[in-house]
């Protein structure tokens, strides 16, 4: 049986490889079917990846002797889910730089959790800054689109010079942090060229892409993908098609509702294409939330 490590380093090549055949099509296609082929991505290997959420709360559970029923993990769960969307309702402002806060920990810490087994302080704070960099960067090349969304959320302007400083600022917190943690890690270490290069093929695509499917390439085949390995390995202790379909067939009630759900809102804002990918985002953030702290609990089990 292959180490899940070694599996999730050794699909980095398939990642760039699909990034750049994703960058093919953006040539080829207008904007109309790039997002077409994001909404597809999103829903369906992006939204399966947080699919299995109770799943891994019972295993969690079961692995900390803790002794709770599926029908109130899925109550709380509900309840927490409904919480988010209230959020974006009441106070979207607030909501959406939780978004971006979580979010920007996800990632970093899907990214580097390969690598940084047992995060210290400053290892946490190298998965923030740099999943933050990442949105920063995605929004400064996107000023225009991302603007009008944020104003759509949440009635509040931001100048485009904005996405500039927190792309720069955090791009350069970041790098300090990863040479200071390098210094002491061998896996940072042998890895900074490579590391190097992923960033320079985020930027090329955030920059031929559009915002949507710059967004899918990353969430998808960045995150998504490798995040399905880690939560495989984490149920199963495999990772094979016999436990890849195990799992499918696990998150399907979940992600059945979970595409409802976003496909009823596009269909309903399907007339303003800033508006229907607002309320997209929001939809996403509401079901982020509770994943993020699923994934959280898990990685500290």
């Amino acid at each position: 049986m292959e180490n899940k490590g070694q599996i999730i380093i050794d699909m980095s090549n398939f990642m760039v490889v699909t990034t750049f055949f994703s960058l093919w099509l953006a040539v080829q296609f207008e904007e109309f079917i790039e997002n077409i082929f994001a909404y597809v991505l999103i829903l369906s290997l992006g939204i399966i990846h947080g699919a299995n959420d109770l799943k891994l709360i019972q295993h969690s559970n079961s692995s900390r002797s803790t002794k709770i029923s599926y029908v109130r993990t899925l109550t709380y769960y509900i309840l927490f889910v409904l919480g988010s969307a209230l959020l974006f309702y009441y106070v979207p402002a607030i909501a959406l730089i939780s978004f971006v806060i979580f979010s920007a920990y996800h990632f970093g810490e899907q990214h580097f959790g390969v690598r940084i087994k047992e995060p210290t302080f400053w290892g946490n704070i190298l998965f923030f800054t740099y999943g933050f960099f990442i949105l920063c960067l995605l929004f400064y090349l996107h000023a225009e689109t991302v603007t009008e969304i944020i104003h759509t959320i949440t009635k509040i302007k931001i100048d485009e010079r904005d996405y500039y400083y927190a792309s720069l600022g955090s791009g350069i917190s970041m790098s300090v942090l990863y040479v200071f943690l390098m210094v002491r890690d061998k896996d940072l270490r042998t890895s900074f060229i490579r590391e190097t290069f992923h960033i320079v093929v985020f930027f090329i695509l955030f920059s031929t892409a559009s915002l949507l499917w710059s967004f899918a390439i990353y969430f998808v085949i960045w995150h998504s993908i490798p995040s399905l390995v880690d939560q495989i390995y984490y149920l199963y202790g495999d990772f094979s098609k016999k436990t890849v379909l195990g799992y499918v067939k696990a998150s399907l009630p979940y992600w059945v509702i979970s595409i409802i759900g976003i496909l009823f809102l596009l269909f309903v804002f399907r007339s303003n294409f800033e508006t229907s990918l607002s309320f997209f985002f929001s939809f996403l953030a509401a079901i982020t939330f509770p994943h993020v702290l699923v994934i959280n609990r898990i990685k500290n089990t």
